[in-house]
């Protein structure tokens, strides 16, 4: 790991070359197809062939060398000139609003941190999607971004929001973030020309020309031609993947650690993120990289071996949770500490049993009358529990005062929930178990336009609200009859 400014320039110097050297094959490679090509359909190649004279000649390998190396270069400089803003246009990322009070705490956070890495000039983003993420973006001319999303801005206290912000700050100090951000600017559109050309049906055409090929095959070859290179450039986007470590992650941990002096605050954040939707569809699957955590779940992220250290960007999960707790010195993250917001007392049922156990700490559930309706109630982490047709009269009354955190974290969640194409259910690491029937339950949105994701059991209709998820879903709900009214 480059420390010094000499090295983390000669770091970087070296990552350039080795990413244009790549970029500059694979052009070369894919001229040469598409010479080919051409020399197949327009040029009589068949004979060429049959001669035995190569199909392309010494000539042609060095006029398509110079075409790549042009090609390479044009890429490399419409690519590289601004990539800190391009992958900021492409997130929708915008400058914190100085009259929001979660957005002058996040510039304040980044403007302590910029100062306690030494003085470098670190300019804050937010992106407007509800899902719950973190990341930093640099280049070679002294800008450098930490971003973050609305949905995760919202869900974390102060000193958690510091840890995360720590741990972005060490990715651009050691040089990290500027490896990560050349290769998604390269490289990261591409997936979504291929989303494109996958959607395409390739038509033949009646006309035909003199040679008896189609213009319509002509077309489709092209078209396969450029859809094998494409898939191609999502291979060498992972093989450039082998040069941004998993152990980059550990290092900022550390240094995040080291900056806060709170690694319990870092494993919350961590555990809130990879507990929640981090934003998969409206943030770009080929930006990853550039993220404390995948946009989406995969399972090579969760593993481990040679072959996953080698190709996936992110650690996993749980052993990033474990270290962090040894240095805290705990053996698990307090359920209760990872939601913002307070419960209301509940008025306990006479005689009632203590035989379930909160899914979330595993101490036995008491049962409860939830606004008269009945639920279970952890008295450690503040979860409660409900069946469907209760969860609805419990929504339907309004004999619930609401505390300023719930409303502040639930109007926030609010007003950027139109912005947010989101799945309603998506995959997490270790899903809860129903305390009702003991079966793994799915995370989701409780539903549309209401952006509060809560654990659902297809079983039995078994619903868990962490601590003040349902007070905020019936916050917005009031919220919601009083605008209609």
């Amino acid at each position: 790991m480059p420390y010094s400014f000499v090295e983390i320039e000669k770091h970087k110097t070296w990552q350039i070359q080795v990413v244009f050297v790549f970029l500059l094959v694979f052009y070369f490679i894919a001229a040469q197809l598409l010479w080919i090509v051409t020399r197949f359909f327009f040029s009589g190649a068949y004979t060429y062939a049959a001669a035995g004279v190569p199909v392309l000649s010494l000539r042609e390998s060095v006029f398509v060398f110079l075409v790549s190396l042009a090609v390479a270069y044009i890429h490399w400089y419409f690519s590289t000139r601004n990539m800190v803003g391009d992958i900021l246009n492409l997130l929708d990322a915008s400058r914190p609003d100085p009259r929001d009070s979660y957005h002058k705490m996040f510039r304040n956070v980044v403007d302590e941190v910029s100062v306690a890495t030494g003085g470098i000039r670190i300019d804050a983003y937010v992106i407007p999607v509800s899902g719950m993420n973190a990341f930093a973006v640099s280049d070679g001319k002294g800008n450098a971004v930490i971003g973050i999303t609305e949905g995760l801005l919202s869900r974390l206290t102060r000193s958690q929001l510091e840890a995360v912000v720590g741990h972005e700050a060490a990715h651009i100090a050691s040089g990290d973030s500027f490896s990560t951000t050349l290769i998604c600017s390269l490289f990261g559109v591409y997936a979504a020309i291929l989303s494109v050309i996958d959607r395409m049906t390739l038509r033949d055409s009646s006309d035909r020309s003199d040679t008896g090929v189609s213009i319509g095959a002509r077309f489709g070859a092209y078209l396969v031609v450029v859809y094998f290179i494409l898939l191609a450039v999502k291979g060498i986007n992972y093989m450039l993947n082998i040069f941004i470590s998993r152990q980059r992650e550990y290092r900022a941990d550390a240094v995040a650690v080291k900056l806060t002096r709170d690694p319990l605050a870092l494993a919350e954040s961590l555990y809130i993120i990879s507990r929640g939707w981090r934003g998969l569809g409206a943030v770009p699957q080929a930006l990853s990289p550039i993220f404390i955590m995948n946009t989406g779940f995969k399972a090579l992220d969760e593993s481990d071996g040679f072959f996953q250290d080698m190709f996936s960007t992110h650690p996993p999960i749980k052993r990033r949770l474990k270290v962090l707790l040894d240095m805290a010195h705990c053996d698990t993250v307090s359920p209760a500490s990872v939601i913002k917001s307070h419960p209301g007392p509940f008025p306990r049922i006479s005689g009632a049993g203590e035989s379930n156990k909160c899914p979330r700490c595993f101490k036995p559930l008491t049962e409860v009358l939830y606004e008269g309706a009945p639920a279970m109630s952890c008295g450690v982490c503040g979860g409660i529990s409900s069946k469907r047709d209760a969860v609805a009269r419990i929504l339907a009354r309004e004999n619930y005062s609401f505390p300023k955190e719930v409303k502040d974290m639930a109007d926030s969640l609010q007003k950027v929930q139109w912005l947010s194409p989101r799945p309603n259910f998506y995959k997490i690491q270790d899903p809860l178990d129903c305390p009702y029937c003991g079966k793994k339950m799915s995370r989701g949105f409780f539903s549309y336009g209401l952006p509060v994701e809560v654990d659902r059991c297809i079983n039995c209709g078994g619903i868990w609200f962490d601590r003040g998820e349902l007070e905020m879903l019936q916050y917005l709900i009031e919220k919601n009859r009083l605008v209609s009214s």
